[in-house]
């Protein structure tokens, strides 16, 4: 887990917890889809504000924003591991940590584990690795699917500087999936997910979403608030 923030950091800069934190969720996510195995065996928790790994919130606790991890090694990661982390943070990079929270409470890992339980509601639920590998395996990343993906190589995204317009259109193509997407869950059928962006959503500035008023976040929770 560290060394997958120290990535991550390597990746995208100095960046707020919340942000850090979904962007780890996702490594972890993609990695079980692609490799069948997980990147670290920490526990990630369906938190008020989206998927939290505990341990990495324990470590940068009061920190708005991150500027490094001395505790992580990117060096350490797989030469795997290192490309599904390099290819989340250009898909997902580009996106605030509300975004990527709004995103995650509309993805079913997060909704499964809090069973129903509403969206203001503290849970310390954990997010199933079977449940992620499952959902995320029968979705694409930056329009390739994950059989592409692992018969490629991971190449593609990670053996190329991205430009601007290439990005816009990644990150167009991922709201229009979700937007397109069917609401019920159904671990049986391939295009499970809510609408995570509505067609109206400017992301030029973070959603407005009436209830994340009372919810947690996880860069300035305390112990008291965790959940």
């Amino acid at each position: 887990m560290h060394d997958v923030a120290a990535a991550v950091l390597a990746q995208v800069g100095p960046t707020e917890a919340m942000r850090l934190q979904k962007l780890v969720y996702y490594s972890q996510a993609w990695h079980l889809a692609l490799v069948d195995e997980p990147l670290f065996t920490e526990a990630i928790e369906a938190w008020r504000d989206g998927p939290v790994t505990v341990a990495l919130w324990e470590r940068h606790r009061g920190q708005r924003t991150v500027r490094s991890w001395p505790t992580g090694d990117p060096e350490r990661l797989s030469l795997t591991g290192t490309k599904v982390v390099a290819l989340v943070c250009q898909v997902y990079g580009e996106l605030s940590g509300d975004d990527l929270s709004e995103l995650t409470h509309n993805e079913l890992p997060w909704r499964v584990a809090r069973q129903g339980l509403p969206d203001h509601e503290p849970s310390k639920a954990r997010i199933q690795d079977d449940v992620m590998k499952r959902f995320y395996r029968r979705r694409s990343l930056a329009g390739r699917s994950v059989a592409d993906l692992v018969s490629g190589g991971l190449h593609g995204p990670t053996d190329t500087e991205i430009g601007a317009v290439e990005r816009r259109q990644i990150l167009a193509d991922i709201r229009e999936d979700f937007r397109r997407s069917a609401p019920d869950y159904d671990p049986d059928t391939p295009e499970s997910t809510a609408s995570a962006f509505n067609a109206s959503c400017n992301h030029a500035q973070p959603p407005r979403v009436a209830a994340r008023i009372d919810r947690e976040r996880p860069q300035r929770a305390s112990t008291a608030e965790r959940g």
